[in-house]
């Protein structure tokens, strides 16, 4: 008779007879309109809604920007100072370090902008339900609504939580290394030790709100179709590419990059539409 710690020996295929199979690792995304889900092996949407949701991630993006220019536009207004053109790239500083703290002061405004309008979508509202209803699966090995709504917004495997790590490195350290390389590397380094806080910090704040009760609705759908069609076969396996793709990353970094080129050309002229 196999000891109680053999499933974390052998292989499930390699048990004779089927133990209860654990919860499933599940990993969700926010989408337009609805949530979803995957174990690697099933998924719950299709791949032009995963597609239509790096396209929407775009159009925060671009959003961002336009915010952005609005604000720095704003700021030229209040204090006399040349802030556009640099923000179009289209002037530079005589001084090196000035250029740097600039870039970076836009980047930041950027991300700020960016959260902003994050906030203010319904993805934040999809993306605490996938949170809350990944976590009642988690916690209680079940899915029901009540459970749902008792978790809480934030959910320590996020990809807030990588993104507030390589976030520090790409907005502030990189720019920074080239006037000081030290203070540079000591912005990368604190930055990715504290991604866990950082993470948690922009889930509360940002990246999630309370959903309303269509939103929960659309996580609860997506949890149980997810847990209903494990069931029925908890040990099936695919190879790790069809896994990849049913984690739906291709497809929402496939409509990201094409939504980015298209919104990245527009970019381009902006300074020739706005008489620049």
């Amino acid at each position: 008779m196999f000891q109680r710690y053999a499933p974390s020996i052998y292989p499930d295929w390699m048990l004779p007879g089927a133990p209860t199979p654990p919860v499933p690792r599940i990993s969700g995304s926010a989408m337009p309109g609805g949530v979803h889900m995957s174990t690697g092996v099933l998924r719950t949407s299709s791949d032009w809604q995963l597609a239509l949701t790096g396209l929407a991630m775009a159009a925060l993006g671009s959003g961002a920007m336009v915010l952005t220019y609005a604000v720095t536009w704003l700021i030229a207004q209040l204090t006399g100072l040349p802030l556009v053109p640099y923000l179009l790239q289209l002037a530079h500083t005589t001084d090196q370090a000035s250029d740097i703290i600039f870039q970076i002061g836009i980047n930041l405004l950027t991300f700020l902008c960016f959260l902003t309008l994050m906030r203010l979508s319904p993805l934040a509202g999809y993306h605490a339900a996938e949170h809350k209803v990944i976590g009642a699966i988690e916690h209680y090995g079940e899915l029901t609504e009540e459970l749902a709504w008792t978790m809480p917004r934030a959910h320590r495997r996020c990809g807030s939580n990588l993104l507030a790590g390589v976030l520090p490195m790409l907005l502030v350290g990189v720019p920074l290394a080239s006037v000081n390389l030290m203070l540079g590397l000591g912005v990368i380094v604190v930055g990715w030790s504290l991604r866990m806080q950082t993470g948690y910090f922009i889930q509360m704040i940002f990246s999630t709100r309370e959903p309303t009760a269509r939103e929960m609705a659309a996580g609860l759908r997506s949890g149980h179709k997810i847990l209903n069609e494990w069931r029925a076969d908890p040990y099936k396996r695919v190879p790790p590419l069809v896994n990849m793709w049913r984690r739906g990353f291709v497809q929402m970094f496939a409509g990201l990059f094409i939504a980015m080129e298209v919104f990245g050309r527009i970019y381009e002229h902006l300074h020739i539409w706005l008489d620049f």
